[in-house]
């Protein structure tokens, strides 16, 4: 079984993909660790995405999910000539 770490790298090495950490983790509470964790495993992302206390646009994501589904939304338009998307997911429910 390929690990999620494997994965990154995997798409670390390919050119034309979009490498995005998206977590509904706090930017408060978690960036400065998730950033300390990412360079330990020398991991390169092209977007690293936490929730934030206040959307772009003003708003407050009333879940997780709600953050995720606004911020994948936001990905699919900005990148619809993209042949393919592909999502892994480390939550079991989500």
């Amino acid at each position: 079984m390929v690990s999620k770490v494997q994965l990154v790298e995997l798409s670390m090495q390919q050119k034309d993909a979009l490498t995005v950490l998206l977590t509904g983790r706090s930017e408060a509470g978690f960036a400065d660790i998730i950033k300390r964790m990412v360079a330990s495993k020398k991991l390169e992302f092209d977007l690293i995405c936490l929730k934030p206390e206040v959307g772009p646009n003003s708003q407050r994501f009333a879940s997780t999910m709600d953050f995720k589904q606004n911020f994948l939304e936001d990905l699919v338009l900005t990148y619809k000539q993209a042949d393919e998307i592909r999502v892994y997911e480390d939550r079991v429910k989500q």
